[in-house]
């Protein structure tokens, strides 16, 4: 994180601490806003939350809850934001072609708009120009970076599914509503590496290309590639154990341990685990977004993006926090190019790379992360 981040431990120990602060603050006082609520985030600058208004009614209690009030001079609210975020959605679910020349589009709370972001020198589709028709409350980008699935994954143990090696996210336990007391153990990982029904798994060859001769390790019981999850469950629990680990890709197979679940706001720092980049940190610039993913000719719905150098063979891997809050399933990352899958960074430009966040993942599966 510190090497990432550009800044020496002890402040990124107090980051950390600030970011933490900045979580409890934005549950606790986010849900008293009502519709003036219009996108919260962490500023690193001064280690607040920042929170968004579309008036001043509500400064006064943002300030007592100790983060910092910003009225919008747009006064788009969120509301209004992830209606036309929604509608966008639906254009896209019921007609795919409709996504051309578009990269992705998601609700930015810094500056209070959907920003859509297109491809340069494409022809746009009906989605771009359904955006347009929302003026001022839509902010145009262009990039020259198409999105893929990262695949042939390792977040700390590979796995391979049919042709498709990835990497397991996070060990879990599945829980049952009709069944109190009752749990599987599972494994967490993407949506697109199920392309088999069964999951061979590489222990701590994750610094080998895997092959076909490993492990069985358990069978695909829910999936979602909209969303981008997936859940592994039949584990051969005589053969593997699990744990709250993430692999720190050392010599000697050092681990973190996973701590917990909790939800780091917007502009807090966040790392990732995968079997071609190790370990690499970054920051969280935006939820919610919509991701058009080239290779997949699919669009993947509700993402989180944030700036970790992220290639082919991260995909299902860990996203978290250097403390140990897990924060979601490596999803998708954009290279520089189809044929060239150097992160961004080497070109001189913020690395752009997307997860599907664990809470979400937790709240629809049942599923709940294995914690030490």
């Amino acid at each position: 994180m510190a090497r990432d981040l550009h800044i020496d431990e002890a402040a990124a120990r107090r980051r950390l601490a600030a970011e933490n602060e900045a979580a409890r603050t934005e549950a606790a006082v986010v849900p008293t806003l009502g519709r003036t609520y219009a996108g919260s985030w962490f500023d690193p600058g001064s280690g607040k939350l920042v929170v968004n208004l579309t008036d001043a009614t509500m400064a006064a209690s943002v300030r007592r809850g100790g983060a910092l009030p910003r009225i919008l001079p747009n006064g788009h609210g969120l509301t209004e934001l992830n209606a036309i975020k929604t509608e966008l959605d639906e254009l896209a679910e019921s007609e795919p072609s409709a996504v051309a020349g578009v990269r992705s589009w998601g609700v930015d709370p810094v500056t209070g708009r959907v920003v859509v972001t297109t491809l340069a020198g494409r022809e746009r589709g009906q989605l771009a120009k359904r955006a347009l028709a929302h003026g001022g409350a839509v902010r145009f980008e262009t990039t020259t970076a198409p999105a893929v699935a990262t695949e042939w994954a390792d977040g700390g143990e590979g796995i391979q599914s049919g042709n498709t090696p990835c990497s397991l996210g996070f060990n879990a336990r599945l829980t049952y509503s009709d069944l109190p007391g009752v749990s599987d153990p599972v494994i967490i990982s993407a949506g697109h590496c199920a392309t088999a029904a069964e999951a061979y798994g590489f222990g701590n060859a994750r610094y080998e290309e895997p092959t076909k001769t490993s492990t069985i390790l358990g069978r695909w019981w829910l999936v979602n590639r909209d969303h981008d999850w997936g859940v592994i469950g039949s584990i051969r629990t005589d053969y593997w154990s699990q744990g709250p680990w993430i692999s720190l890709h050392t010599p000697f197979d050092g681990v973190l341990i996973v701590h917990g679940t909790q939800q780091r706001p917007i502009g807090s720092s966040i790392c990732k685990s995968g079997f071609r980049t190790g370990i690499t940190c970054g920051v969280i610039r935006n939820r919610g977004e919509s991701v058009y993913q080239t290779d997949q000719h699919r669009t993947v719905y509700n993402l989180t993006r944030d700036t970790t150098c992220t290639r082919p063979g991260d995909s299902g891997g860990p996203r978290y926090t250097a403390d140990g809050e897990a924060q979601g399933i490596t999803s998708t990352s954009a290279p520089v190019s189809p044929t060239d899958d150097r992160c961004l960074q080497d070109i001189g430009q913020e690395n752009r790379s997307w997860y599907v966040e664990i809470t979400y993942i937790q709240g629809y599966t049942g599923a709940r992360v294995t914690t030490g």
